[in-house]
């Protein structure tokens, strides 16, 4: 008799240590409550999501914690990710390089939003073409989005940046340039690409809509990745379904991004037509395959970077890629 009560007492505390197990481990993907995730933004109108995603309530409503520290400049972004006062930048695949180079360890994770237009290059009337910008005082931001994007340009027309006057500044000081009259030509976004014109004879040689390899990419700190993948996965579907509710309430969502980035709803609106959101389907089918991919755009860019000796050692971009967060995501 005792023996078989001894028998029923060891199933009972298998049955039960299974229990305890398996709830545990279906535990594993929930968000970690307490944990702040920091989110380090730009003043790019596609990060504009993430405001509204706070705004309006959908990282609480998928119980992750996020703070979101808003910055000037590429170099301020680098200084914050690599001091670990933030755990992701929102920014395009010439970041990931510059970054890997400098001895910081991130992945890019996901797409959020590309510029279709948003970014793109002013000129005064005498320059039409790229080949023109030879010798000419043109302002753009180094190491920056607005450098890649020129510099990728110039390399298939067999020239670089050493071909130019270069202007160092961030990109809305380099359409500012332009528009009086300090250089000839500018690498910026909106809303100066619109305001080329105020200058007498600006015009748009071309743009991002022509040329799209600027999109927003999701670059989190390798270590956050590792040792927090639910709370990634919890933002990435907060940004997701705020995408939804921005288009379907524009009225409510510019009046949050003009806040936001303190700049009237109708510049927001103007900026709103040359950039689009991407969804968590455009994730599964273009983050990891196709000519504009995540792996191939890093990877262009370092090896750009490379070239003009912006970066010290060649990079492999299947390694700075990580699409394990977008599976399992809803």
């Amino acid at each position: 008799m005792k023996k078989f009560q001894v028998g029923i007492l060891i199933i009972f505390v298998a049955v039960v240590g299974f229990i305890v197990w398996y709830n545990v481990s279906q535990k594993t993907d929930e968000p970690t409550t307490g944990q702040t995730l920091h989110l380090g933004l730009n003043p790019w109108i596609g990060n504009g999501i993430y405001h509204i995603a706070k705004e309006k309530g959908f990282f609480s409503a998928e119980g992750v914690n996020v703070e979101l520290q808003d910055y000037a400049d590429g170099a301020v972004g680098k200084q914050l990710i690599s001091s670990d006062r933030v755990d992701m930048l929102s920014l395009t695949p010439e970041t990931v390089v510059v970054l890997k180079d400098a001895g910081i360890d991130v992945k890019a994770v996901a797409f959020t939003d590309t510029s279709e237009g948003g970014d793109g290059i002013i000129a005064t009337q005498n320059i039409k073409t790229l080949s023109d910008l030879r010798g000419k005082k043109v302002a753009y931001e180094e190491g920056s989005p607005s450098h890649f994007f020129l510099s990728y340009l110039l390399d298939k027309e067999g020239m670089s940046t050493k071909d130019l006057q270069s202007v160092n500044v961030i990109a809305p000081d380099a359409g500012a340039a332009f528009v009086s009259g300090n250089v000839d030509a500018a690498v910026t976004w909106q809303p100066w690409l619109s305001k080329a014109s105020d200058r007498q004879g600006g015009h748009l040689i071309t743009d991002s809509k022509t040329n799209p390899i600027l999109p927003a990419l999701v670059i989190f700190r390798t270590q956050t990745i590792q040792e927090r993948p639910q709370d990634i996965r919890a933002m990435l579907r907060a940004v997701f379904k705020a995408r939804e509710w921005a288009l379907a309430n524009p009225d409510e969502a510019n009046m949050i991004m003009a806040k936001a980035f303190n700049i009237s709803i109708q510049d927001v609106k103007d900026q709103m037509l040359d950039f689009r959101w991407f969804t968590y389907e455009d994730n599964q089918k273009g983050f990891t395959d196709g000519s504009y991919s995540a792996t191939n755009l890093i990877q262009s860019a370092g090896d750009l970077w490379l070239k003009l000796g912006l970066i010290k050692t060649k990079i492999n971009a299947s390694q700075l890629v990580d699409s394990s967060i977008l599976k399992n995501l809803e």
